[in-house]
């Protein structure tokens, strides 16, 4: 049966392509009211039911809150409705239809029987927003069906054409409303069409007549005697040898499967050819093409990959190597902002460096406050009322009671005079220290008690050790390692916890001595020394209570790294009294350019590079060097296996090969020539004919 094999003639799809094609040039032009033409354009036409063209009415009806687009119109489509069989038009199915792309000589011809007939029935929908739009299409249309219009085409290769008629059956109307009655009025007019088509059988091949032997008589009846006979053979010359035959050589297409030759299509199986010898076949080196690629450097990254070559046929993603950076390791600088005590109130990093891992940044010691330095630095007073400095608040009570307390310092005065007196004093008190114009040392207890003055004089221009002891009821002065006699001092509870002490000015009006102050200690006491001598410390003391040094207040920073270079600095204390010769120290950079190579993918569509993915970027790059992997290739190698037809029956695979960009040539041995018997010749083969007549 025909629908034992397979075969398509594209029929259908050639009715559709017709039908539509008819339709697809129609116009709508519209004009204004003193008749300008202002607006031309060719209506839409799709293979669609209308009912997929309006379905977006049923899904989304609420067309004014709706944020989809409308239907656009006027717009046409069409569709098969249905096929009929057409027994008016039915003619004889033997009669055959010979193609005639067939060479005259050849031995054989092509042909399809006759064609059955087919009404392929079509509909035509015109969908407008308005009624005149409607008509304009459809008088553009109907003139030309009386009720048919007749088309000539070909629609079987190598045939002649045919005469299709088209038949306009009906025309109807109907108006439909998209979302509610008053939003949208659609026209729809539906045209009905009878397509007379025709659709063709299989191709088959005609076999030729091989062996004649053919009598004539002179009378119909079967006794009457031969006058002349006439026989034909095929395969011999006139010599009744046997002729050779070259036979047909093979053909075949390679077929591709990611860059290798998965197999081989056999387009021609050849004839003749025999089983014992070894038929040849030659497939084409693969066409391999390495890829070729280079960076772009933004800002010392690689930003991206341009692909100059994308090759191939890579079988997998290949290698791409990126080269070290080059750029030298450099050390990061930073410059200061300061603020109107000398603090550091910024650090900014005006070089990052490059190749950091880490890092710590050293600020040099602020500028000592005092040029007279005992212990680090000091407390430098010049007699302005403004000279105050808070100390400390008291966290013990001076009691004298059995016990006392004391009050050590170092002073260095510059002047001694009658204004500019106070050292150390306790606020809302009237307990205090003062220098007075000879360069005693005063204590003053609280309650205004009566002074204690120091038999010592101070020193000027030179560090002085002075200590204030107040046990039970005796204050003693104890200056530059004498003890004195000491004075009366009230006894009992002098002041409690939380007493403030200060050091200078005590008021507008009594004004800090002229000079400096160093290690300011408060401790509590049980018996005063004795009076003559005494040992002056050579370091710094720590009192029980309150120790005060003045020491330089050093700034401190820390370096935040960021891929590779110092970003910002941190100040963790700001320090104070520095000047624009602060000098800041920061780290050698402690990594190396491999930490901050870049590395990317390559990413490959149909065996060739087509993207470049960057991992990481990379950093500190002038110029790179990109390579990448050379495509790996061999040529594939095939065999040949004669069936026992002495065709190519199959070939196969030996070696897949690799590295193919486009399928290969694939070239087959052809046969040998062979004598070939007339009882082996087959309907498409070549003979040689000898015809002999024969006269009774």
């Amino acid at each position: 049966m025909a629908i034992a094999n397979y075969f398509y003639n594209e029929t259908t799809r050639r009715y559709v392509a017709l039908f539509g094609t008819l339709f697809n040039q129609i116009k709508i032009e519209r004009s204004n009211n003193d008749g300008t033409n202002v607006q031309s354009m060719i209506v839409p036409l799709s293979y669609a039911p209308a009912q997929k063209v309006l379905s977006r009415l049923r899904d989304d009806p609420d067309l004014l809150n709706s944020r989809r687009t409308a239907i656009t119109l006027p717009r046409m489509s069409f569709e098969i409705t249905s096929l009929n069989y057409d027994p008016q038009r039915k003619i004889g199915s033997t009669q055959k239809m010979v193609k005639t792309a067939k060479a005259e000589t050849d031995a054989s011809r092509n042909f399809v029987h006759s064609a059955v007939p087919y009404n392929v029935e079509f509909s035509l929908y015109i969908m407008t927003k308005y009624s005149e739009d409607a008509t304009k299409i459809l008088e553009q249309i109907i003139p030309f069906f009386t009720p048919d219009w007749t088309v000539t085409a070909k629609m079987v290769n190598d045939l002649d054409p045919i005469d299709i008629p088209v038949v306009l059956n009906s025309v109807t109307t109907e108006d439909l409303y998209e979302g509610d009655y008053e939003s949208r009025q659609t026209v729809l007019y539906t045209l009905t069409f009878t397509l007379k088509g025709w659709y063709f059988g299989p191709e088959k091949k005609q076999k030729v007549i091989k062996f004649i032997d053919m009598d004539m008589m002179t009378d119909t009846a079967s006794d009457s005697p031969r006058q002349e006979g006439v026989t034909i053979k095929p395969g011999l010359d006139s010599n009744g040898n046997p002729l050779t035959e070259d036979g047909v050589g093979a053909t075949a297409t390679a077929v591709l499967d990611n860059g290798t030759v998965g197999g081989v299509i056999i387009t021609n199986d050849g004839e003749n050819y025999n089983a014992n010898n070894d038929i040849s076949i030659t497939i084409a080196a693969p066409d391999a093409l390495d890829a070729d690629i280079s960076p772009v450097i933004t800002n010392g990254s690689i930003s991206s990959i341009v692909i100059n070559e994308a090759g191939g046929h890579y079988s997998s993603p290949p290698n791409i190597s990126i080269s070290l950076p080059d750029l030298p390791s450099e050390a990061a600088t930073v410059s200061q902002v300061l603020g109107s005590e000398g603090e550091i109130t910024a650090i900014n990093v005006d070089n990052g460096g490059r190749y950091y891992n880490s890092a710590t940044i050293g600020i040099s010691e602020a500028i000592a406050k005092s040029p007279y330095v005992q212990f680090g630095d000091d407390a430098l007073f010049h007699g302005d009322h403004s000279d105050v400095t808070f100390l400390h608040t008291t966290g013990i009570n001076l009691v004298t009671a059995g016990n006392g307390f004391e009050i050590d310092f170092w002073i260095y005065p510059t002047e001694f005079n009658a204004t500019d007196s106070h050292v150390i004093h306790f606020p809302g008190t009237t307990m205090r220290i003062e220098l007075e114009a000879d360069g005693e040392a005063v204590y003053r207890p609280n309650f205004n008690s009566a002074p204690v003055r120091s038999n010592e004089q101070l020193i000027l221009n030179q560090w002085n050790h002075c200590r204030i002891e107040h046990v039970g009821a005796t204050a003693r002065w104890c200056v530059n390692g004498v003890s004195d006699a000491g004075g009366s001092a009230p006894q009992g509870f002098i002041l409690g916890g939380g007493a403030t002490i200060n050091a200078g000015s005590r008021s507008g009006s009594e004004k800090s001595f002229l000079g400096a102050l160093d290690n300011i200690s408060l401790s509590t006491r049980s018996a005063l020394t004795p009076a003559g001598t005494y040992t002056v410390p050579t370091e710094p003391t720590n009192g029980e209570d309150y120790t005060g040094n003045f020491d330089k207040d050093n700034a401190a920073a820390d370096a935040v790294v960021v891929d590779g270079e110092i970003s910002s600095i941190t100040i963790t204390n700001p320090g104070s009294n520095y000047d624009a010769n602060t000098v800041f120290t920061i780290s050698a950079p402690d990594d190396v350019p491999a930490s901050f190579q870049a590395s990317v993918t390559a990413v490959l569509v149909d065996g060739g590079v087509d993207s470049v993915l960057i991992n990481n970027n990379g950093k500190f790059y002038s110029s790179a060097n990109v390579t990448i992997d050379s495509v790996v290739s061999s040529q594939a190698t095939a065999e040949v296996v004669i069936d026992g037809t002495d065709q190519v029956g199959s070939i196969n695979i030996t070696n897949a090969g690799s590295g193919y960009r486009t399928t290969p040539a694939v070239t087959i041995g052809g046969p040998a020539a062979t004598s070939v018997p007339y009882t082996q010749i087959e309907f498409d083969d070549d003979w040689g004919i000898i015809t002999i007549f024969e006269d009774e």
